[in-house]
């Protein structure tokens, strides 16, 4: 009789890790922080792709308004350009579908959403909501695109047409289809988000604002105030003078924001007031050292985090400081131990080795916070991405911050501290790629020059953020 053989046990193959290249990128991205290179061997973990820089609007308070050059060179981004960018959606982990356009005015974007959604990359776009389609909301809710933000500023007809110039009922139209839409596929996303932006004439209809949100499912709502410029308001300063908050009553502002934050929270919607009342009501400081120099609220957490930067005890002298510092000649890094102290610490901002915003126009930029009128390299024609990544002007703003200093692209950022909200930003990305938060990155002492890399390609609350872009547990909204 014949014995019988024993075949082995066949072990299954792991399945591929659909986030090991991401969160390789990531960790490079540390090492080249750690190293104080200023040629990222990482492609940028968050992109901004301005995929439109025309608007069917004109809000009072935007741009397009007191700049014409802004309305009168609006374009989209080139199909071409987006097709060549694979190796680094394939290394992003988030990407923004919008700049200073409106997203729906694109006609690729449905596409192009696609092809980030297959690339496995967290998706983010802000709208005015008045283009959006029923078809729109179908392809938004099927694809799980992840978090969309409407920008709503009223709670009547009449506030919306004349800071906006749009129907509060056709974008509450939207937000009902989306909601139903949502509610027939058992989908949390898209998560809505409504921005809505403070002034003296518009405050007090915010607690009305939220009865009309209470009921469609809304995951956050921000309050956030008029920007503020230290030096670039051009035409803008007049109306911002005019309509800051500090013309009205603190108590009636924040009695407003109490009444809207009560209902929001009722109905399950997470809340945050960004304004900073020591910012808007100065004159009403305890004492000058009181005041905080970010313009918007400065997020407890985000002061307390690794990443984050010393604060100034003045913030008029902190200003002052920065555009001297922007204004004074580059000093070689040998001699960044000569100098004198700095309210800023070496690699203070990390924006210039994780992100990259690439504008209608074929031209790129740090960060979104960077004046729209900033060119750091060009990526048309016969230039790249990746030239642009690693071309001399980005180069030039990581050397500024590795040692301490202010580019003069970052003047009006650094002015607001908003660089300290980096570290609230890539939180969410650590969670999204399985990393724990870390210890506080090594800056070398020296702040050597690095010499350039070969490369493969040529080219608040930290709570809320991480609950606004944490992955569902059960995979709802996955991509086409």
């Amino acid at each position: 009789m014949e014995t019988p053989t024993l075949e082995p046990a066949v072990v299954p193959e792991a399945a591929p890790d659909p986030k090991a290249a991401k969160r390789a990128n990531f960790e490079a991205y540390l090492a080249n922080v750690h190293a104080g290179t200023i040629v990222a061997t990482n492609k940028p973990v968050q992109l901004h792709l301005e995929v439109s820089s025309r608007c069917n609007l004109r809000c009072k308070k935007c741009g397009f308004s007191w700049d014409p050059s802004l309305a009168a060179s609006g374009r989209d981004l080139p199909w071409p350009i987006l097709a060549r960018m694979d190796e680094f959606f394939a290394a992003a982990v988030e990407v923004h579908t919008f700049g200073y356009g409106e997203m729906f005015l694109y006609p690729e974007l449905a596409p192009l959403v696609t092809v980030l959604k297959n690339h496995g990359c967290r998706l983010s776009g802000i709208t005015n909501g008045v283009l959006i389609r029923p078809a729109d909301v179908v392809w938004l809710v099927a694809c799980g695109y992840d978090q969309l933000t409407f920008s709503i500023d009223g709670a009547t007809e009449e506030t919306m047409d004349k800071l906006r110039g749009a129907s509060l009922a056709k974008v509450l139209h939207v937000l009902h289809l989306i909601h139903d839409e949502k509610e027939r596929r058992k989908s949390e996303f898209p998560r809505i988000v409504v921005n809505f932006v403070a002034q003296n004439d518009n405050f007090r209809e915010l607690p009305d604002l939220a009865r009309q949100l209470g009921p469609l499912g809304i995951y956050f709502m921000g309050v956030n105030p008029l920007h503020h410029f230290f030096e670039t308001a051009g035409a803008y300063g007049p109306y911002y003078e005019s309509f800051r908050l500090s013309r009205a009553p603190r108590a009636e502002f924040e009695d407003a924001v109490s009444q809207a934050r009560a209902i929001m929270e009722s109905t399950g919607t997470t809340f945050q007031n960004f304004v900073n009342p020591d910012f808007e009501w100065s004159a009403e400081r305890p004492t000058v050292d009181a005041g905080v120099p970010l313009h918007n609220r400065k997020l407890p957490e985000v002061a307390a985090s690794p990443e984050s930067a010393p604060e100034a005890s003045s913030s008029d002298a902190f200003v002052q400081d920065i555009l001297a510092a922007a204004a004074a000649p580059a000093l070689p890094a040998v001699a960044q131990a000569e100098a004198p102290a700095s309210a800023l610490s070496p690699m203070y901002c990390h924006y210039p080795w994780t992100t990259l915003y690439l504008s209608a126009a074929g031209k790129a930029r740090v960060c979104c916070y960077m004046n729209v009128h900033e060119d750091l390299g060009a990526f048309t024609g016969d230039a790249n991405i990746g030239t642009a990544w690693n071309g001399p002007q980005l180069q030039s703003v990581r050397e500024h911050i590795r040692d301490g200093r202010v580019h003069p692209a970052c003047r009006e950022c650094v002015s607001h501290r908003t660089f300290e909200v980096h570290a609230a930003a890539m939180y969410p990305i650590r969670e999204e790629l399985g990393l724990a938060p870390v210890a506080p990155v090594p800056v070398p002492a020296s702040a050597p020059v690095v010499e350039p890399q070969p490369e493969d390609d040529p080219g608040m609350l930290r709570r809320f953020l991480k609950r606004l872009r944490r992955p569902d547990g059960d995979g709802a909204g996955g991509s086409l």
